[in-house]
């Protein structure tokens, strides 16, 4: 049997503008209509950052998130997952507001930076102590943390920070951000080390961006790993060609994953995958 393989949609970011793309979901119903028509082209996670309905631009407002979960969890089953990042570096929110989403809400996972790093000419915080902080509340939540990995060093503090004080039962899931200006260049080398370094068990996705999103995908793919695809990381469908949606992405996603011969995870196979934690009281 061939081996199933997730694609996870990241429908907005906190970067990319309208200007960007006029396609980029913004209110409660656009990313969650986003998200529907995303899960029908064969995502089964959906990782968000929350924008302002009115202005278009990010925020870490709790209730925004609220209410993309409720709308989206009305229209589809798809796995959820709250960035814990988002706004480090254009809001400039502290460490308890960025967690604070994750707190109240309970997605079934959640991004957790695995190292601080200039992201660009900011600086994106995340010491051991917050490191600690965040793995230590999603286990006793039973949220998952998926650890952003961009560079080497980051697979390490994962490793020191969390693994060996024992915060959460392994195995983990990781996501390799390779095309971000401070964080570890594009290139499949680079990928390849990534990938050797970390621990056995271990479930992984490549997070390309710009240009990068479906070659190092494909290479992560044969490697062995998953993919994300979406508007935070990428608005083209091709050069010059712009996505009119996510769905566009995760279609050729679904089909580069057929045509290198595995298949497309459902959501319940993604749960099967992923090592999901029961939530508490569960």
């Amino acid at each position: 049997m061939a081996r199933k393989v997730i694609i996870t949609v990241a429908p907005t970011g906190s970067i990319t503008t309208r200007e960007d793309t006029p396609y980029l979901p913004i209110t409660p119903q656009e990313v969650a209509e986003e998200t529907l028509r995303s899960y029908n082209a064969g995502a089964s996670v959906v990782h968000l950052h929350a924008r302002d309905p009115k202005t278009g631009g990010p925020t870490g407002a709790l209730e925004i998130f609220r209410a993309y979960l409720d709308e989206i969890r009305a229209r589809c089953p798809i796995i959820t997952q709250i960035t814990t990042g988002g706004g480090a570096t254009g809001l400039g929110l502290g460490f308890e507001e960025r967690f604070r989403p994750v707190e109240e809400l309970r997605p079934d996972s959640a991004s957790l930076n695995a190292g601080s790093m200039n992201f660009g000419r900011k600086v994106f915080p995340n010491p051991p102590e917050v490191i600690e902080q965040y793995a230590r509340r999603m286990a006793e939540l039973g949220v998952m943390p998926e650890f952003e990995i961009y560079d080497l060093s980051m697979i390490q503090n994962v490793d020191v920070w969390v693994r060996r004080a024992g915060l959460v039962p392994p195995p983990y899931q990781n996501s390799f951000v390779l095309g971000v200006l401070g964080g570890i260049p594009p290139t499949f080398k680079n990928l390849l080390a990534l990938v050797e370094a970390l621990p056995q068990g271990d479930t992984w996705q490549v997070i390309g961006i710009g240009r990068h999103e479906f070659t190092l995908g494909a290479m992560g793919i044969l490697l062995g790993g998953n993919i994300r695809v979406g508007f935070e990381d990428n608005i083209y469908l091709k050069k010059g060609v712009l996505a009119r949606s996510n769905a566009e992405l995760v279609e050729k996603a679904a089909r580069i994953i057929r045509e290198l011969g595995f298949e497309v995870a459902n959501v319940e196979e993604a749960r099967r995958i992923l090592p999901l934690l029961s939530k508490k009281g569960e």
